[in-house]
């Protein structure tokens, strides 16, 4: 990014969609569903008022929900002045853990949206030369969580919910680690789940298992590969995680948009 301005204006998704705090619930849900976010900031008048997170959504909404955004809407965590420095923002991102913060003008007025997203595709024109940063295992949290075909939805919701993970790989079975999908909050509400937590295992909607909304086959990149290259599968596909395998297809790790951001920040910091 040499030459580049490095202010949050720089990287600022100008065109990034808000909703009104008197829009319906069900509207930021097919925002969400057919643009794949996980957040919307909510701007009255101009200023960000609020935000609503695609786990709001799930666990409140349903397709004749009348809900209203203003009763769903949270204080976002953080939000960034057009001039802050962009380096100073991205590592208050990954000690968030939030993917998507709202820029404001000096007058308060809403700008749009600093994305993970777009660091990752700097990294990845920065680097297009050297295409290298280290092998996977690197990088990848270990010890993963998963869940198998047959395991309820409510089980993963109450995992997404506790754990904070919007998805988890899906492996054939417990006995065997190879893995066959994943399953994320994106697939849920892409199926038309709602209100999960309302849900009993033992009720009528016990057949819901994971298998019927899981994304299946899962693309898997192997231990051994660089990060670049799930910094590349991840911005081509618009995925935010990517399970790891070892040379027996079985699941070892997972890396995620932030893990990629890390190093590239650490990179950063080793130049400047």
């Amino acid at each position: 990014m040499a030459g580049i301005d490095m202010r949050v204006k720089s990287l600022l998704n100008a065109r990034y969609p808000a909703i009104s705090k008197d829009h319906l619930l069900t509207h930021a849900r097919s925002l969400m569903r057919d643009l794949g976010l996980r957040m919307l900031p909510v701007v009255d008048e101009g200023r960000v008022i609020g935000v609503v997170s695609r786990e709001s959504v799930l666990v409140i909404t349903s397709t004749r929900s009348n809900t209203l955004v203003r009763d769903v809407m949270e204080s976002p965590k953080v939000a960034f002045n057009l001039d802050e420095d962009l380096w100073t923002a991205l590592k208050v991102m990954l000690e968030l853990d939030e993917w998507y913060v709202p820029v404001v003008s000096p007058s308060s007025r809403y700008e749009g949206m600093l994305e993970i997203d777009s660091f990752i595709r700097s990294a990845l024109l920065e680097l297009s030369e050297s295409k290298r940063l280290g092998p996977l295992r690197n990088y990848m949290s270990v010890n993963v969580e998963y869940f198998t075909p047959e395991d309820p939805i409510t089980k993963l919701w109450r995992r997404m919910i506790k754990t904070k993970y919007a998805g988890f790989p899906v492996v054939r079975s417990e006995k065997d680690l190879r893995v066959i999908g994943i399953i994320t909050q994106h697939d849920l509400l892409k199926k038309g789940y709602t209100r999960i937590e309302l849900e009993s295992e033992s009720g009528p909607r016990f057949s819901a298992k994971v298998k019927e909304a899981m994304t299946s086959p899962s693309l898997v990149l192997n231990e051994g590969e660089d990060l670049l290259s799930a910094a590349e599968l991840m911005m081509r596909n618009n995925i935010g995680r990517i399970p790891i395998v070892n040379d027996r297809s079985s699941l070892v790790g997972i890396v995620d948009r932030s893990d990629v951001c890390r190093a590239y920040l650490r990179l950063k910091q080793v130049k400047t």
